[in-house]
């Protein structure tokens, strides 16, 4: 396959992403048809079908790779941060937090699919998802033993800190999307201000001098 070959098939293949992603984010998965797709492209159902294998197949591609991006560029935000610098802190707090709100804002639909039990479209896509948002507290996990080890923070089990910084994420990313009346700024501040106090209560007497 030639370079240009590639490049044509890639470029198909964003096109039919791209005009899926607006249809299920007005219409949603299940009032989403294949020929909807299609139309939107201006394609013919069987090109659509030489790049995936049904609808369902479409929408977990869609899914995992924006969550797979997702995760990637959260976690560099916090790749190198000064953890005893509390300003560093707070930016780079409030950097990933509206990284992660501007994901939400720009998948609405796709983000409630996935919040909801089913998703809306079968268990094994429910697990293999819910393994993705585990990845995100695993990350911060990750961070918190780090921290641990240099002598930041002390009496905190890292696990179990990351499960309760993505569920309050997640909690409030469904409330956002839901109720429509929540201010996101207003969240994202209010995020900051929690996790900096689940973080500060567990700082070892070494880093508390050190704010004094």
């Amino acid at each position: 396959m030639t370079r240009t070959t590639e490049e044509k098939r890639q470029e198909t293949r964003e096109k039919i992403i791209s005009a899926a992603c607006e249809l299920f984010s007005q219409h949603g998965y299940h009032d989403t048809q294949v020929m909807d797709i299609v139309k939107a492209v201006g394609m013919s159902a069987g090109t659509f079908y030489n790049y995936f294998v049904d609808k369902r197949d479409l929408f977990e591609q869609i899914t995992m790779e924006g969550l797979k991006t997702l995760r990637v560029h959260v976690k560099m935000l916090r790749r190198p941060v000064d953890i005893w610098d509390r300003e560093e802190r707070v930016a780079t707090i409030h950097e990933t937090l509206t990284s992660v709100f501007d994901y939400v804002d720009q998948n609405p639909q796709q983000l409630l699919m996935l919040l909801r039990g089913s998703f809306g479209v079968d268990k094994e896509l429910n697990i293999n998802v819910w393994n993705y948002f585990r990845g995100f507290a695993e990350d911060v996990a990750e961070d918190v033993q780090g921290w641990i080890n240099e002598g930041v923070i002390e009496g905190v089990d890292p696990v179990i800190f990351g499960h309760a910084v993505a569920g309050m994420c997640l909690q409030l990313i469904h409330g956002y999307l839901v109720e429509k009346k929540m201010d996101r700024e207003l969240i994202i501040r209010s995020l900051i201000t929690i996790i900096l106090a689940m973080f500060e209560v567990h700082l070892t007497e070494r880093a508390k001098n050190l704010y004094r």
